[in-house]
């Protein structure tokens, strides 16, 4: 009979827990947000099996803990390792929970992982921190080089504490190439009903079991406002899982979880056109009833391509827009016009697809007179769903170099709820009651009300989930908004843009 032992994980195996840190839990957050599942998790968990490890995914995105219980569960897992994916807003609380889980686990170790942990690794590393080290960039690519040391020591692509105390960082933040070598994700052990997409839809009645995916990583696009904490991935350079690898993917979940809608989590899923024009073929081949949705560019979608996406059961796209003037667009380097953009939304309606578009005010030098053109061209274009955000600068991107002296705190960026850092001709207050105006307008429009009526609620009232999604929306569009940070006050920068680019400045619009 196989025993088990405290250190040691279950049957004997080490035992190493990845949990994910949700954002929501830590401040008032009133905008509706998709669950996706954790799918960098669930491909180190992949790795992490093959090399004799037990793994168990903890996600605070499903699984809502308060902070005594979380620590207790994290204690009663016995991890040889624990590796934590927190956000930017949670930083602090992330730190306060390792080292709560460090006093009872002295033996312990540590790693931060994800985006965030990445661009700031300063914050969690520094002189008596509970946190051992960071993994740089796309970790399932160095998981498996941490567990083989057990995490007692650097390794490439990584950062820890130097005895000077400043961090140090060997090699470079990992992009993973070859991406048909990383295990098939299994989303066992999940909370599967719990994830939900609640910025798309899909003509299915009854409650939707979402799975995700991440088909490709990277983006040759150079817009101002993209960081790598907004971003599924790094570096410019495009690499995509084979189309036959994407379909057996989809099959696989469809039948042994019974997932019968997919999200593609891909920056730019439409990037490589010969490689979904494969993948269409492949899902119609099998005929199976398999839905799914993506996100991308306007300017990487043609009509032909979404008839034949339509045809292999693509139902939706979601599609960054960000303004409907043109002088802006070229500011924030979005590489396309407003023409591109309309037309590409127009045939994603004519193909029969849902649509949702995304767009923000507050870009640089933006004047009321171009946001309220932006809200029109929004109620032009009239997607199923619209979000409108606030450009705001994230770290990693160039919006942030222009004004990081004037961020006061990093937790309060959040492009949703509060202007924080005003780079616009319009002051805050203003902005936020024209971006709440045009959400009541937008939605509350007898004609837009009449196509939600028609597309979204003759399936989605069947779901339990889609009253909740709608008291939501209810009350972030009528209620107060979330935290307010101090730096919303200072004037906007007078100087230009840096010019500077990296392999790593992210660029692909942000949802």
């Amino acid at each position: 009979m196989s025993t088990w032992s405290p250190g040691s994980g279950m049957f004997g195996r080490p035992q190493v827990v990845l949990l994910r840190f949700a954002p929501w839990a830590i401040f008032q957050n009133n905008h509706p947000h998709d669950l996706m599942w954790p799918v960098e998790m669930l491909t180190a968990k992949g790795i992490a099996h093959a090399m004799g490890w037990n793994a168990t995914v903890v996600d605070l995105h499903v699984e809502p803990m308060q902070r005594e219980e979380l620590v207790q569960h994290l204690v009663r897992l016995r991890p040889d390792m624990l590796l934590i994916d927190t956000m930017t807003p949670t930083m602090a609380y992330a730190r306060e929970i390792a080292g709560a889980v460090l006093d009872r686990l002295p033996e312990l170790k540590i790693w931060g992982i994800g985006q965030h942990a990445t661009e700031q690794s300063e914050d969690l590393l520094y002189a008596a921190s509970p946190i051992t080290g960071v993994l740089l960039g796309e970790y399932p690519g160095s998981i498996a080089n941490l567990l083989a040391n057990s995490g007692e020591r650097t390794i490439d692509d990584s950062a820890t504490l130097g005895s000077d105390g400043k961090v140090i960082r060997t090699g470079t933040k990992r992009q993973i190439t070859d991406l048909d070598a990383l295990p098939p994700i299994d989303p066992t052990g999940l909370h599967l009903d719990r994830y939900r997409m609640r910025s798309i839809h899909v003509p299915k009645f009854g409650r939707v079991r979402w799975g995700y995916l991440l088909t490709s990583r990277g983006c040759p696009f150079p817009c101002t406002f993209c960081s790598a904490t907004l971003r599924q991935s790094y570096g410019r350079k495009f690499r995509g899982h084979s189309a036959e690898r994407v379909v057996d993917d989809m099959l696989r979940l469809h039948l042994d979880h019974g997932v019968d809608a997919f999200y593609t989590i891909d920056d730019v899923f439409s990037l490589n056109r010969q490689r979904v024009v494969d993948i269409c073929h492949g899902l119609i081949k099998h005929n199976h009833r398999i839905h799914w949705t993506i996100q991308t560019r306007g300017d990487l979608i043609d009509l032909d391509l979404l008839k034949l996406m339509k045809k292999a059961g693509c139902v939706g796209v979601k599609m960054g827009i960000e303004s409907g003037v043109d002088r802006i667009l070229k500011i924030i380097r979005k590489n396309a016009t407003r023409d591109q953009l309309l037309e590409a939304a127009r045939d994603c309606q004519e193909a029969g697809l849902s649509l949702t578009t995304y767009y923000m005010v507050g870009h640089p030098s933006e004047t009321r007179a171009e946001m309220e053109e932006t809200f029109r061209f929004a109620r032009l274009v009239g997607s199923d769903m619209v979000q409108m955000a606030f450009h705001t600068p994230y770290p990693g991107s160039e919006s942030y170099e222009m004004v990081k002296d004037q961020v006061a705190d990093l937790s309060e960026l959040n492009h949703y709820e509060t202007q924080h850092v005003n780079l616009s001709e319009v002051d805050s207050e203003t902005m936020e009651k024209l971006q709440r105006e045009f959400y009541l307008h937008y939605y509350f429009n007898p004609r837009q009300f009449l196509r939600y009526l028609r597309r979204r609620a003759v399936y989605r009232m069947t779901d339990p989930s889609e009253w909740q999604l709608a008291a939501m929306s209810l009350k972030y569009l009528l209620g107060n908004r979330g935290r307010v940070g101090t730096s919303a006050s200072v004037p906007r920068p007078t100087q230009k843009a840096s010019a500077k680019r990296d392999d790593d400045v992210p660029s692909h619009p942000s949802s």
